[in-house]
């Protein structure tokens, strides 16, 4: 990863505190990052973190459906945390987002934001009206061609915007908007490995990222994850909601029951098979070896699935830990305060840089 510098007007609080906001299926996450130094390297530590349940239904496939249920959670979210700031970075996730390596012509920003929308056109299948574009440089411009080497971005703004609003009408301000991809790629990339894929768990999302030496090179955004599973166990066993997401907690893939294992199991392979193709169609476009499947998430933990992932890939999986770059701010954790999500991390962690 390289050095960056650090700080951003408008996106960093007065306080000097950066929030980045992960808005889930089952939760809210937020997490107050503060930059900082640290022997002349760039360091972030945690001021804050905060979770507070959603109704199911209210956020689904990254998208908000309920807006009212979502700002309403957001307040309780300030009281109950006694949140001060108001600037906020927040995630958007959903199987509809693009991300493709694309050349562009040096241009100065507002002549590069003009021509970008004939250049997406290529790649996007949707109709622009319907998309926010975005270009993420990475390098400098090649000095024969004159072409700068980056990713285009490209999400449908009906989603963007209905969580905007949501945010907004509980008295928020968005500083910006990112990928929750990218959110989860700053906190949980391994920097001692050259591509890898990080993999984020979600309720019923899950995110697949492969990056090279910490460049993204395939984003997948695939309606799949939690809650599946529980639903699985729900119509297979005629279990209730609570027993079934009982049962796939302390049960999972490798547990004693046995007819919960092979339901979970039967119902994990559609997910599997599309980490697989997603592994499948990076390596068929670039040729280089995965060294490693690293797992996030709330569906990280599930009983079993990196030994069964890992044996059906025939790669190394990992669950790792995402706030191994966060510094705390006294010398130990409190207890009492929540683990925020890997993307809320990465978020903050992008606004701070």
């Amino acid at each position: 990863m390289k050095k960056r510098q650090m700080g951003r007007p408008g996106v960093i609080n007065p306080d000097g505190h950066a929030i980045g906001l992960d808005i889930g299926a089952t939760a809210i996450r937020a997490a107050v990052l503060k930059p900082g130094e640290a022997d002349g390297q760039p360091v972030v530590t945690i001021h804050g973190a905060g979770v507070i349940p959603l109704p199911r239904g209210a956020v689904t496939a990254g998208v908000v459906q309920d807006q009212g249920a979502v700002s309403a959670a957001l307040k309780q979210l300030w009281k109950d945390n006694r949140l001060e700031c108001r600037r906020v970075v927040i995630g958007v996730a959903n199987p509809q987002v693009l991300v493709r390596d694309m050349q562009m012509p040096d241009l100065a920003g507002e002549q590069r934001a003009k021509a970008l929308p004939f250049r997406a056109r290529e790649v996007v299948a949707l109709p622009m009206d319907q998309v926010i574009l975005d270009f993420a440089q990475l390098g400098a411009p090649d000095p024969d061609s004159g072409l700068v080497t980056g990713l285009l971005v490209a999400t449908p703004h009906q989603p963007v915007l209905a969580a905007v609003q949501a945010v907004e009408n509980a008295g928020l301000s968005v500083a910006r908007v990112d990928l929750s991809s990218f959110g989860t790629l700053r906190a949980g990339a391994d920097e001692q490995l050259l591509v890898e894929a990080v993999v984020d768990l979600g309720a019923d999302l899950t995110t697949i990222v492969i990056h090279d030496h910490g460049v993204p090179k395939l984003v997948r955004s695939v309606a799949q994850g939690g809650h599946q599973l529980t639903d699985a166990l729900i119509d297979q066993l005629r279990l209730t909601p609570l027993d079934a997401e009982r049962a796939k907690r302390e049960n999972g893939l490798a547990g004693e029951d046995a007819t919960v294992t092979r339901a979970l199991s039967e119902a994990v392979r559609p997910l599997i098979t599309e980490i697989r193709s997603s592994i499948n169609y990076y390596a068929a476009n670039d040729g280089t070896a995965l060294q490693q499947i690293s797992l996030t998430g709330g569906g990280a933990d599930l009983r079993g699935f990196a030994g069964l992932l890992s044996a059906q890939l025939g790669l190394p999986v990992a669950v790792i830990d995402h706030m191994r770059r966060v510094r705390l701010p006294g010398q130990h954790r409190d207890d009492h305060q929540p683990t925020p999500s890997a993307v809320a991390v990465g978020l903050a962690m992008g606004a701070a840089a």
